[in-house]
């Protein structure tokens, strides 16, 4: 009974953010278009649970959540006017820039958000995470657009990039 009540909380809230995202993209909301979205959504948030279980992901340690939170709009708009030199770069016939790099994460930041932060940024984009965070040690392999580094990335990581 004590794991019951958990999973629900989980599934509901699944389902409540997938209904909530499916009626933004509706304009005229009729009573159809809430019953197929609120059944769409029961379908995913029961699927999306059982991949979370199955994966056993988590959201890690929080440690520097607000640091991150408080310098991902600035690496948004510096990302965004690097995005632009590249693309003008692009159209006058020179190559993209970007390449993959290997980061550490620093200790108690949990992989899931950091790197969910990291790709949310229109320079960078994580491919995968290696090591365990019981062990410490983590590190996340991220392509980058270009080879500036942003306050956000020195907030979650630990060092040079690789």
């Amino acid at each position: 009974m004590r794991q019951t009540w958990p999973a629900t909380g989980e599934v509901l809230v699944w389902w409540a953010v997938l209904v909530a995202v499916d009626l933004m993209f509706i304009t005229p909301v009729t009573a159809l278009e809430l019953l197929v979205a609120a059944g769409g959504a029961a379908i995913a948030a029961v699927a999306a649970r059982a991949v979370r279980t199955a994966s056993g992901a988590g959201l890690g340690g929080a440690r520097r959540w607000a640091s991150a939170a408080l310098m991902w709009p600035g690496a948004v708009l510096g990302d965004l006017g690097r995005l632009c030199g590249v693309t003008a770069r692009a159209v006058r016939g020179r190559s993209p820039e970007g390449s993959l790099k290997t980061l550490s994460l620093r200790s108690g930041t949990g992989a899931a958000w950091a790197c969910a932060v990291l790709s949310a940024t229109p320079g960078a984009y994580v491919v995968d995470v290696q090591g365990q965070e019981m062990q410490g040690g983590q590190r996340a392999v991220v392509h980058f657009l270009t080879e500036d580094r942003t306050r956000l990335e020195d907030v979650l990581t630990e060092g040079r990039r690789r």
